[in-house]
């Protein structure tokens, strides 16, 4: 494999990430060209990870967008975990959520995170990956460890969140539990002693409170890469289950396919950017290919469906489609 520079890396690595604030991403950049230097002097590899809480038995397109950016890590010889929030499913991320989660049980989370892990391998390298579960050290801390890791942070400070504000303008339930969420997700990356965190756009507090812990603890704070949410096949919500416009990892490539080719034009760019293994040169060019289709963008979406199949059900499931589906004149 061909050796990349430090610049070829960043250039990969920053493709597709958003903040919403420009200074912060020019920030996460530096840090992420720095550390990079430091390990590449040290002969040591970056430690990267992104957790995943289990909110049901199946994975989606959307958990794919860090999970293809951290086989890019593994490709180019960096060290990747995949952690599994066994632990803090329990709690339920209120990040995305302007309603409590539904509580869990700790054996129907066990099992489901089965399922995750055999998914999570139809993208990552198996004998690449570090699978790790948060109950392993979680469960380990007291609740004198829990006031210590919340002395670092005011009550001002986790309530700010907007999901919060609109829950409390609405005098709606907050539990104590959610507040505490970003605290143990971000004892993961003093756990694993992370240099690169990988998440959502919209769990980009939690990856900042775990950089704050990492200090606190001594440590080198880690870099946030935080991606933005990958739209269902209606074009218009983020893809869930609930809304009925996911495409899960284990639906067959046929299945996928035909999903894939009800994407409405203005969403074909994203699934470009965050889901294929294309390069960013070859990326560009496909955008710019849509952009000057003038409403004839369907052979494009094609072959961005059969890429992203192809990524994640092999090359052979990609060309066994039939060839009257894949005709464009009649998707």
């Amino acid at each position: 494999m061909k050796n990349y520079s430090v610049t070829e890396q960043i250039a990969i690595f920053m493709d597709g990430t958003e903040y919403g604030d420009e200074n912060l991403k020019n920030s996460m950049q530096f840090e992420l060209e720095k550390r990079l230097r430091q390990r590449e002097k040290e002969g040591q590899p970056l430690r990267v990870y992104c957790g995943y809480d289990v909110t049901g038995p199946d994975l989606h397109l959307g958990h794919t967008v860090t999970m293809r950016k951290l086989r890019k890590f593994q490709d180019l010889g960096h060290e990747v975990v995949f952690v599994i929030g066994t632990f803090t499913s329990l709690i339920g991320d209120p990040s995305d959520r302007e309603t409590a989660r539904k509580p869990r049980s700790m054996e129907m989370i066990l099992k489901e995170s089965k399922l995750y892990a055999e998914q999570a391998f139809k993208i990552l390298d198996r004998q690449k990956t570090k699978l790790r579960f948060n109950h392993e050290w979680l469960n380990r801390l007291s609740l004198m460890d829990f006031v210590n890791l919340a002395s670092q942070f005011t009550l001002q400070q986790l309530l700010t969140r907007e999901n919060f504000r609109k829950r409390m303008e609405k005098e709606d339930t907050i539990r104590f539990q959610e507040i505490l969420y970003p605290l143990a997700q971000a004892y993961d990356a003093v756990e694993l002693r992370a240099d690169v965190q990988l998440g959502a756009t919209e769990q980009l507090f939690n990856l900042m409170t775990g950089r704050k812990l990492q200090e606190f603890f001594g440590m080198e704070p880690q870099i946030c890469l935080t991606f933005p949410i990958l739209v269902g096949i209606d074009g218009e919500k983020r893809m869930s289950k609930s809304a009925g416009n996911y495409i899960g990892i284990c639906e067959s490539p046929l299945e996928k396919y035909q999903k894939l080719m009800q994407l409405p034009a203005g969403a074909i760019p994203s699934y470009i950017r965050l889901l294929t293994r294309w390069s960013l040169r070859e990326k560009e060019e496909m955008i710019h290919a849509l952009q000057n289709a003038a409403g004839n963008d369907r052979e494009i979406l094609k072959s961005v469906a059969l890429e992203i199949i192809a990524g994640i059900d092999g090359e052979q499931a990609a060309h066994a489609i039939p060839n009257d589906l894949t005709d464009p004149s009649k998707s």
